[in-house]
């Protein structure tokens, strides 16, 4: 079963709409300004079909549902129901149907929701040329039901929304802080009040309240991976709009799926930007200008040795050791060519700042100040590590061309 919205040739369902509305000029009233959506089973039929209008500020309108006489209560028209008052729950508080007085009718959208509104004396007599009997019964009046859209959004549906939102802000970088914010921001715009969240540097737990008292818990792991600001930037300004009530879930989710599938900056890009990155750190932390264009070199071709490895998913833990030794091998390789100009100490500190984890370091030291000290000291323990790692590198390389030259001049 697949729910579409009908953008094109709205009357090519006109003889499924005129099973609830039978007069052709009244369906063309609402039916270019309305939303129409349709229903499809498993084998693409369509088995039924509304059409939904904005009446006000925050208001909207039911004003046909249509399903096929032969596949009437099979729950297409209840599924569909649901659809659209989910789907109308982000920009609407209330939504309303008007129908025959028949009890069948009344008791289906009780049935889906809906309760008691007002009554419109005499609606079909008047606007209708022709007598309409449904179930043997003369319609006259039009009876209005209403829905209250505020709470209509599956609350696990929600959930799984805001945890995938937190899921790929955790996973490109995003502070712990800013995962819980985002998680509570998104389930309380669909009214998902009772929101416990347990957030780790590589985990996130969450759990909601639904129904009598019944706890609904999601756990996911976030492997450690390198950061992309980028995305973490578009979730943020995803979930600002679903709090403002702009997105709907089904929306959410597409949109979820588009931002994670961002690609990261061209690979001659981020060459070149670690190159940038390493000789102007080196120029800041006193290194002469012909230093810093050395290790500009050097920050280059580190990062070649970086893009290659995550393409080969090589482990952190080499990719910093290896690194850590390229650098020191460039430097040496500098030097050995222009002793009189270049400096070791001043090439192997500029060139190791494209390895140096900043951010997570940063990171780390933010979530200890917002008292997330497992998480802080977790994040803390892994930058330090690579430090670690790129000190073995460094200091490898050095020993062994010490033992192979004899001794070596900073």
């Amino acid at each position: 079963m697949e729910i579409q919205q009908v953008t094109l040739q709205k009357t090519a369902f006109l003889d499924l709409l005129m099973l609830a509305d039978p007069q052709e000029d009244m369906i063309e009233k609402y039916l270019d300004s309305g939303d129409m959506f349709a229903l499809y089973d498993d084998q693409g039929q369509v088995q039924s079909v509304c059409v939904v209008c904005q009446i006000g500020k925050r208001k909207c309108e039911l004003k046909n549902l249509a399903t096929r006489e032969e596949a009437q209560g099979r729950g297409y028209g209840t599924a569909l129901v649901h659809y659209v008052c989910e789907k109308y729950s982000y920009q609407c508080d209330t939504m309303y149907v008007g129908t025959g007085n028949t009890e069948k009718t009344i008791r289906f959208y009780q049935h889906c929701g809906f309760v008691h509104s007002h009554i419109v004396p005499g609606f079909f007599t008047a606007n209708y040329r022709e007598p309409i009997w449904d179930e043997g019964v003369l319609l006259t009046d039009m009876i209005y039901l209403k829905k209250d859209l505020k709470t209509e959004a599956d609350p696990k549906k929600v959930l799984d929304l805001a945890l995938e939102a937190g899921r790929i802000l955790l996973k490109n970088g995003g502070e712990i802080f800013r995962v819980e914010e985002t998680i509570k921001y998104i389930c309380g715009r669909f009214h998902v009040d009772d929101v416990d969240t347990f957030t780790l540097s590589h985990a996130i737990i969450v759990s909601i309240k639904i129904g009598d008292g019944d706890t609904y818990t999601r756990v996911k792991h976030i492997p450690l991976s390198s950061s992309h600001l980028g995305i973490v930037a578009e979730v943020n300004a995803l979930s600002r709009e679903i709090s403002a009530g702009l997105v709907g879930i089904d929306e959410a989710f597409e949109r979820l799926k588009e931002i994670e599938e961002i690609p990261p900056t061209k690979g001659y890009l981020q060459i070149l930007a670690a190159g940038m990155g390493s000789g102007c750190f080196g120029f800041l932390l006193g290194a002469g200008v012909m230093d810093s264009l050395a290790a500009f070199l050097i920050g280059c071709f580190l990062y070649v040795w970086v893009l290659a490895s995550k393409r080969l998913r090589i482990s952190k833990i080499i990719v910093n050791i290896v690194g850590g030794a390229l650098i020191t091998f460039l430097a040496l390789l500098f030097r050995h060519f222009f002793p009189s100009v270049l400096h070791l100490d001043g090439m192997i500190i500029s060139g190791i700042m494209p390895l140096v984890p900043g951010m997570a370091f940063t990171n780390a030291i933010r979530d200890i100040a917002d008292s997330d000290f497992l998480s802080g000291t977790v994040r803390m323990i892994d930058a330090l590590l690579v430090f670690v790692y790129i000190a073995i590198g460094v200091g490898f390389t050095l020993g062994a061309y010490t033992n192979i030259m004899g001794g070596v001049g900073i």
